[in-house]
């Protein structure tokens, strides 16, 4: 709990408190205690003596000789209970009672309460004892205000406890309150040689609820959600709000994980009838570890694992998922580094027309060779750098890298075909793209018409107007649009019809099975081979691999049919691609059997 937490309890309460902590030095032992914060009672009382950062020593003199405070403080730490004292105060100018109690996090509570009517009463009593039946009912009532002042002190100490341990949206327990319900549950797992386990909760797309409904929706969710958690808790299972949409249920007793399994299905089923969706991750102490922290790293692991595999599922902690999460870090770590080395390499993968057999140009291929990994296909390095942004400069330095290449094809060999380069949406997308791009023209010299981007539906999805008005101001500087994975999208027909594309790539998908006999995947291609042809655009037919599968393309009798594949080139560095322009062929069987083939 923050101190502005406290400060908000305190300046509720009509009493002068002051929140200190304590100083210890090497041995451990109580030197000195520091003011840091107070109520605005305390504030009123004191004159403004009591102000933030204020050591205990460099006031005790004016507060009171009589009395050593720092022993009085010491003895509240070490029993853990109330420690008073009554004493006339030289900054107060009044008698002060004081009560030193313990709170959460190691800090003191300071409640000062003036007695000075108290005193005074027992003085007149000893000098007027014809006044004494009078003074036993004023002291008689200044005791039933002090018992009411009192209550109010152990009133706070309950309110602050509250806020300690709960969470104020939910209710339910909170982070501090984990770990120390998760002390105890560790103890008693070992006391008996029992078990225990987490289902770490993760509320589905909770972002694009606060996106759309506003935040007072998704809190509203995360309210509800909580009342569902509460249903649940019993002798065995605790639940508590782990973050701001995370949750985590501790359930002890338990004989396995099959128990944990059946809750979380049970949890997402009953949200799935609220169309919401939960991914959940689930480890068991001690079969998982016997570490608190590994624990909450592990079913963390579990829950990031659920997502990838498509959200509003569990996931149960593995040995599997903790491997591939440091491999994943450690590749996330390389990528780093490879960008700031500019260790990346650029490899062209060539296109041919199927009848001629004549070049139409190349792919451009990002590739990445690591000293201890070897290489690394972009299918695992790719999504890292888009989830870090990463992709932004590496797709920058790959497009200023394939224009520097396409203006020495052109002027060294005379290189009249087409350079397709692709564009991460995110690439896309940033604000500079256009200028970048038509700097870099202008910087190599290279013709437009030799430079292909290519995008894949992804970027569409987002503010489809702006990207079709850059769509189109690409196109008007003459450089080609081409679609990848053209097939697979189920809005891809409707793009057909606005996007001013030059080409469609036919996804892999549907060449893999093109030759065998009966096949609907020949159907669909030579349907959309024909299409493509109708509206004069070039089509190219990717993972082309064996004769049969070209020679069932070849049947189809249009025209602007393109293939790219294995069978006819793989990706190659440029100097193989050099060689093939020069006109030396047998850069293709080399290449076959000396690159990677991610």
């Amino acid at each position: 709990m923050q101190l502005v937490d406290y400060k908000i309890v305190l300046d509720s309460i009509a009493t002068a408190v002051s929140l200190c902590s304590p100083v210890y030095d090497a041995a451990g032992d109580l030197i000195d205690v520091i003011i840091e914060s107070q109520n605005t009672c305390c504030l009123a009382l004191t004159g403004r003596a009591f102000k933030n950062g204020t050591r205990y020593t460099t006031i005790k003199d004016s507060l009171t000789p009589a009395a050593d405070w720092l022993a009085v403080a010491d003895a509240a730490l070490r029993s853990g209970t109330a420690a008073e004292k009554t004493f006339y105060s030289y900054i107060c100018k009044r008698y002060i009672k004081a009560f030193v109690t313990t709170v959460p996090g190691g800090m003191l509570c300071l409640t000062l309460m003036d007695v000075s009517a108290e005193k005074e009463a027992e003085q007149q009593l000893k000098r007027q004892n014809e006044r004494l039946a009078a003074l036993t009912d004023e002291l008689s009532q200044s005791r039933a205000g002090l018992q009411k002042e009192l209550g109010s002190v152990e009133a706070l100490n309950e309110q602050l406890r509250l806020a300690a341990y709960h969470d104020t949206m939910t209710n339910l327990n909170n982070r501090a309150s984990l770990h120390k319900t998760l002390e105890g549950a560790e103890a008693e797992a070992k006391r008996c040689g029992g078990k225990f386990g987490l289902i770490l909760i993760d509320l589905d797309n909770m972002k694009s609820i606060n996106d759309s409904s506003g935040h007072a929706a998704g809190d509203d969710v995360i309210r509800k959600f909580a009342v569902t958690l509460r249903k649940r808790e019993d002798e065995h299972v605790t639940a508590f709000r782990f973050g701001s949409d995370e949750f985590i249920l501790l359930v002890q007793g338990i004989a396995g994980r099959e128990a944990l399994q059946d809750m979380a299905r049970e949890l997402i089923r009953e949200q799935n009838e609220e169309n919401r969706g939960l991914s959940c991750g689930i480890s068991v102490y001690p079969d998982d570890s016997d570490s608190i922290a590994d624990l909450l790293k592990y079913a963390d692991m579990a829950v990031i694992e659920a997502k990838r595999n498509g959200k509003n599922q569990a996931c149960v902690f593995q040995q599997y998922i903790r491997d591939k999460f440091l491999q994943r870090m450690n590749i996330e770590q390389k990528l780093s580094r490879a960008m700031a080395d500019k260790i990346f390499q650029l490899y062209y993968q060539p296109q041919f027309d199927i009848d001629s057999g004549k070049l139409r140009g190349f792919e451009a291929l990002l590739r990445w060779h690591d000293d201890e990994l070897g290489w690394i296909s972009p299918e695992r390095f790719i999504p890292l750098a888009e989830e870090s942004r990463l992709v932004v400069p590496i797709g920058d330095w790959v497009m200023q890298t394939a224009l520097t290449t396409l203006a020495a094809w052109e002027k060294d060999y005379g290189f009249d075909g087409v350079l397709s380069v692709n564009v991460s949406p995110l690439q896309f997308k940033e604000a500079d793209f256009l200028r970048k791009l038509e700097d870099g023209v202008k910087r190599t010299g290279i013709q437009p018409a030799h430079l292909e981007i290519e995008i894949t539906e992804g970027i569409l999805i987002d503010n489809f107007d702006e990207i079709l008005r850059k769509l189109n101001v690409i196109h008007d500087m003459g450089i080609g649009i081409s679609l990848d994975d053209f097939g697979t999208g189920y809005s891809s027909m409707r793009y057909l019809q606005v996007l001013p594309l030059t080409t469609l790539k036919i996804d892999k998908s549907f060449i893999t099975n093109i030759s065998e006999a009966g096949g609907k995947e020949t159907e669909i291609a030579e349907s959309i081979v024909s299409l493509v042809s109708h509206l004069g655009l070039d089509a190219i037919a990717e993972g082309v691999e064996t004769d049969e599968q070209l020679a069932t393309l070849k049947k189809f009798n249009c025209k602007n049919i393109n293939v790219q594949g294995f069978l006819k080139g793989k990706p190659m560095p440029h100097d193989l691609c050099e060689r093939i322009l020069s006109g030396d062929n047998s850069a293709i069987l080399t290449i076959k059997d000396s690159t990677p083939e991610n």
